[in-house]
């Protein structure tokens, strides 16, 4: 069988724990699955926590993830080969779901989260049934987004729309992440939204409210200027750069008709933003989203916080909800905007945000690197401020 490249996280390197490796061509585990060549696989912020460690880690997690395994979720290709049951030709462009549920497992009868539809929830995911790992990124013998080529169940394609090129084709990734996440717990009609963090996930939840609840007045708190300039392009109504003293607590509670409480830097607002987006996965940016929160309100955690220590005192206090979300889905909900209709899937949800411009590429996708070019690339994605970096991507076979 003809050899693939691919980045593999295996630790035999002391100086880096990611390897270039060569491996099979990913075989189809049934006839409803299809192979992929990548033209496009991003790097998550998810993934740097692997290589930076600044999130604090999340054991409970250990048994869903291979040893060693293919890294890359974020992926989109063009289709090379489709076993007879699979529905997407061979030539077509497609976004990858990474999620590998029941169905694309062959699981039957499914598990009862993915019976209600909650496949991003499935309890299969630890099966080892088909892949050892939960999905893709995280496995082995599939490929991923960091490889020239992977496998994927029918279920997990999504064609592309003419208006995304390959070059944007990953954020399809984060933009769902965000989509999914808005759609767990809505903001109310006319809530005002304070999105902290402008990395690619809340540059991606910009533009998912952008598209799918416009009427919203969004709030961005950007830590570097070119994540600053960046979130006004994507359609920010407001930009706020944080203060080491926290001092911005005053601009915040400006824009959110609140006042600032606490000394010594430690801060809240009364009240606060009806609906913050956490969107960095640090211990201090989910204080912050806390401590910005207004009573009954919602935080939605979507940065991937591990375990760290961080203020719940806000939850109790203002009697706040922090509401988690994890990776895709069909929502059965609805949102104002375009793509809003009820049971729509939410990768599809943020390709129809991307092809209406709501996250141009342009803006957000400043890096692109070979694959041979792995370390640099990781590098690069986590010097964010030294290097203006906001999403790197890989173009293995673009």
């Amino acid at each position: 069988m003809p050899g693939v490249q691919a980045v593999q996280f295996d630790l035999a390197d002391p100086q880096f724990p990611a390897s270039l490796v060569d491996v099979d061509e990913p075989a189809l585990p049934g006839p409803d699955w299809a192979r992929v060549e990548v033209l496009t696989g991003g790097i998550c912020g998810s993934d740097l926590h692997l290589f930076s460690h600044n999130t604090g880690p999340s054991p409970t997690l250990y048994g869903n993830v291979a040893f060693p395994f293919l890294l890359g979720h974020e992926i989109a290709g063009r289709v090379v080969e489709a076993g007879p049951d699979c529905a997407v030709r061979v030539g077509a462009r497609v976004a990858v779901d990474p999620c590998i549920p029941c169905r694309a497992r062959g699981i039957d009868p499914p598990c009862a989260n993915c019976a209600r539809g909650w496949t991003s929830s499935c309890l299969n995911l630890d099966s080892r049934v088909v892949s050892p790992g939960r999905s893709l990124g995280f496995t082995q013998g599939l490929g991923g987004g960091w490889a020239e080529q992977v496998a994927a169940h029918v279920s997990m394609l999504h064609p592309l729309p003419d208006g995304v090129p390959d070059r944007a084709a990953s954020l399809h990734e984060p933009v769902s992440i965000a989509a999914h996440g808005l759609l767990r717990a809505p903001p109310a009609e006319g809530d005002p939204v304070l999105v902290v963090g402008a990395g690619i996930i809340g540059l991606a939840t910009l533009g998912a409210l952008r598209g799918l609840f416009p009427s919203h007045e969004v709030t961005v708190l950007a830590r570097h200027e070119h994540q600053a300039t960046a979130a006004r392009a994507c359609g920010a109504d407001h930009v706020v750069r944080p203060a080491p003293d926290n001092a911005h607590f005053a601009e915040l509670a400006e824009l959110s008709g609140s006042r600032v409480v606490g000394r010594r830097g430690e801060l809240m607002l009364m009240p606060g933003f009806p609906y913050v987006v956490e969107a960095v996965g640090a211990p201090q940016s989910v204080t912050e989203s806390l401590r910005a929160v207004a009573h009954h309100g919602t935080v939605l955690l979507l940065g991937a916080a591990g375990i760290s220590e961080v203020d719940l005192t806000p939850v109790w206090y203002k009697e706040a909800a922090l509401v988690g979300s994890i990776d895709h889905t069909v929502d059965a909900g609805s949102a104002p905007g375009l793509a809003g209709g009820p049971s729509r899937h939410s990768v599809d949800r943020a390709l129809d945000v991307l092809a209406a411009g709501f996250l141009p590429d342009e803006v957000v996708v400043t890096h692109e690197f070979p694959l041979d070019a792995y370390r640099d690339a990781v590098a690069t994605a986590i010097d964010r401020g030294g290097a203006n970096a906001i999403k790197v991507v890989f173009r293995p076979c673009g």
